[in-house]
């Protein structure tokens, strides 16, 4: 006769399934456990987004497993030691280093922004209309790029000039030859001119006239001057002429010419008739009019001018081409008459 069993067949059965069933519930809570720990989380890193699974706790954690490095004036928001959830959002700026010269200043900045104009208003500066920058306002930045920025503005500037007065002659026959009279004096007119000017950093720049008027019209100096001749005028000695007692001395070039020959006119600067006795100066030196005495050649009137004629030089008249050719070029000392 065989022998009975302590315990029932079913209790023997139950028993071998739990002893199975238990790994299997260990197997299965580590996997769900696992899973309930993944939280999902976004990351902006400079304007880019990345969706990532992550176990990490907090921040800081989560960017060490993304291999994202943040620096000293980097921004992250939440904080590095904020804890995470499932649906954070976490966003990164990176801090980029440029050096800003403004007005001749030199700054090193670490901008977290992505233009220029950022850059300029993180120095402390005004990113206004009059700062003109290089490269321009609105470019994109880069890591180590050097901007120059100047404040520049117009300025508009009037200024009064006088405007000179013009001397106009009038011959006058009445009177004795080589006089000089003032008819009318002169006076200066006045111009108003307006200038627009670019200034830099305080400092003006080139002008530009936008605009003039003239406010005072200029009145002309009117001088006569007499055309009267004597005959001791016109008239020439056989014998030679005696020099003056009184007079000041003057050492001058001299050059002669006769008129109307080798493209020399017939009348002289005044109205004139050109002949023996006239002689031309540089009216800055000699006056008009003033009587000279010239050694060798004797009395003659300042009555013409010429383009060569010029500081301490006169030229002096002959009737034919033949005795101007006998003068030549002389250096003498010649007496002025009052």
């Amino acid at each position: 006769m065989g022998k009975a069993p302590a315990r029932p067949a079913r209790f023997l059965k139950t028993h071998y399934i739990i002893a199975a069933l238990i790994p299997a519930l260990v197997i299965v809570l580590a996997i769900t456990g696992f899973v309930w720990a993944q939280k999902g989380i976004t990351v902006v890193v400079d304007g880019e987004s990345l969706y990532m699974k992550t176990q990490a706790e907090d921040v800081a954690g989560l960017l060490a497993q993304a291999g994202i490095e943040v620096a000293d004036g980097d921004i992250v928001s939440p904080a590095s030691d904020a804890t995470l959830v499932d649906g954070t959002t976490v966003v990164v700026r990176h801090a980029i280093p440029v050096v800003l010269d403004l007005s001749g200043e030199r700054i090193e900045l670490k901008v977290v922004g992505s233009t220029v104009a950022d850059a300029v208003i993180a120095a402390g500066a005004d990113a206004c209309a009059s700062l003109v920058t290089e490269p321009a306002l609105d470019a994109p930045l880069t890591a180590g790029m050097t901007i120059t920025a100047s404040n520049v503005f117009v300025r508009v500037v009037q200024e009064e000039a006088a405007v000179p007065f013009e001397t106009v002659t009038k011959n006058d026959s009445s009177e004795p030859y080589g006089t000089r009279s003032i008819e009318a004096p002169g006076a200066d007119g006045k111009i108003l001119r307006v200038f627009r000017v670019l200034v830099t950093d305080g400092v003006e720049g080139p002008r530009t006239l936008v605009a003039e008027e003239t406010v005072q019209q200029p009145a002309d100096e009117i001088v006569v001057v007499g055309t009267k001749r004597t005959s001791a005028q016109v008239t020439r000695s056989s014998t030679p002429a005696a020099p003056p007692t009184d007079g000041t001395k003057l050492t001058v070039a001299t050059t002669a010419y006769a008129p109307g020959v080798d493209g020399v006119g017939t009348h002289t600067a005044v109205g004139l008739r050109a002949g023996y006795g006239v002689i031309a100066v540089d009216p800055s030196v000699i006056p008009l009019g003033t009587r000279l005495y010239v050694p060798g050649y004797g009395y003659g009137v300042a009555a013409d001018t010429g383009g060569a004629i010029k500081g301490n030089k006169i030229d002096l008249c002959f009737d034919t081409r033949a005795e101007a050719l006998a003068w030549g070029r002389r250096t003498v000392t010649i007496t002025i008459l009052q």
